[in-house]
């Protein structure tokens, strides 16, 4: 192993270069650099400061001045949208602009939520033995060998470096987040100016922000963040510039008493995937009411479809979103023969492609992407 730690020269890690050194905590004065760690007399004693540090703070949730969210959301409606497919018929899935506003309205629901069989950042927070092992990821003890050399990582400490580590560490679970600028594409790719687009599983937000930045007509569905959305939109629709008509119902899909929805010309959706993401324990939740596969595919996923075809006409088009791939479940193939089943059919697919981790020997192998199902558009037979 090389003893000299990864910088700038010999890294292509972002983190390691370009972190913004005003968010980093201080000791004695001090900020908390890579360089500053790696010289510390006793990084054992740096790193129960550390953890004495956040047991006091409490799990740093994200959060963001006004001026800071509204700068983001003017950013998100200039971005060039056209973009995001690729001369190859994929889309990119890299583009992140936005997703602070999300984990801000939704940061401590998002950071509660967790694979099925794994524990979500919040409990790894929580539990003294693996924060210790996250900040130990973060301060030095990670190795690497993305130059060929087994060398060792270290991050200067934030609380958005917490976060990242008790992902990047392993320990907690990694949960879906779609890509608002995917959205924008989507939704100017199917729609004309005035459109009413229906999300059958609104989520985090992502699609809905996307709806505001490009001036279309949003009503979402969802038994969890229902309050949280609309609190976003709250904050964002005071501008008297801002004429959308946007509204989250709180309920679930496959419930068409939940929500009031008569006509709209775009379908939209990332639904949950079965249980093999657990957003909360609470009784609202699919797979808490269904809690068998088939059951969940009969009861919520084609009550779901169904719901949404008796408000469709041959124009509407149907997003399917499936940006994950299972081993357990062939959800993909078996929520689209349900569609399919319904009346549905194929119009246009895209495979999503996104950027490789630094971790994962990008600089070695030279791929550096990777692939998932994608998006699927339907329609009406």
């Amino acid at each position: 192993m090389n003893d000299q730690p990864y910088n700038k020269t010999n890294s292509s890690n972002p983190y390691l270069i370009d972190i913004n050194k005003d968010e980093l905590i201080k000791k004695d004065g001090k900020k908390l650099t890579a360089s500053y760690i790696w010289e510390y007399k006793d990084r054992e004693e740096l790193v129960k400061w550390v953890f004495d540090y956040y047991r006091k703070k409490g799990f740093p949730y994200p959060k963001y001045s006004s001026t800071i969210l509204n700068s983001t959301f003017n950013k998100l409606k200039k971005i060039d949208y056209n973009s995001i497919l690729s001369e190859d018929g994929t889309i990119k899935n890299s583009n992140s602009t936005g997703t602070n506003i999300l984990k801000h309205f939704c940061g401590e629901k998002f950071y509660n939520s967790k694979v099925e069989k794994g524990d979500s950042p919040l409990d790894v927070f929580n539990d003294n033995e693996k924060l210790i092992k996250v900040l130990k990821n973060r301060m030095g003890w990670c190795l690497s060998k993305e130059d060929g050399e087994e060398r060792p990582y270290i991050f200067g400490i934030n609380d958005g470096m917490i976060i990242q580590g008790i992902r990047s560490s392993g320990l907690g679970s990694s949960i879906s987040q779609f890509k608002i600028p995917i959205a924008m594409f989507l939704y100017k790719r199917y729609l004309k100016d005035n459109g009413v687009i229906l999300d059958f599983s609104a989520g985090w937000g992502a699609r809905m922000l996307a709806a505001m930045a490009c001036g279309y007509n949003y009503y979402g569905i969802d038994p969890l963040t229902a309050e949280n959305l609309n609190e976003m939109n709250g904050f964002f629709s005071d501008d008297s510039c801002f004429k959308n008509d946007i509204n989250v119902f709180e309920g679930g899909s496959e419930d068409k008493n939940s929500y009031n929805v008569d006509s709209v010309d775009l379908i939209i959706g990332c639904p949950p995937y079965f249980k093999l993401e657990i957003y909360s324990n609470d009784n609202s939740q699919c797979y808490n009411k269904f809690p068998e596969y088939n059951d969940w595919l009969e009861k919520y996923w084609k009550k779901t479809v169904e719901n949404c075809i008796d408000i469709m006409d041959e124009k509407t088009k149907f997003i399917l979103i499936m940006n994950k791939s299972f081993k357990e479940y062939m959800l993909k193939d078996n929520m689209l023969d349900i569609c399919f089943d319904c009346g549905l059919e194929m119009f246009e697919s895209f495979p999503m492609k996104s950027s490789k981790s630094h971790l994962s020997g990008k600089k070695n192998s030279g791929i550096a992407t990777k692939y998932s199902d994608g998006i699927f558009v339907l329609k009406r037979e």
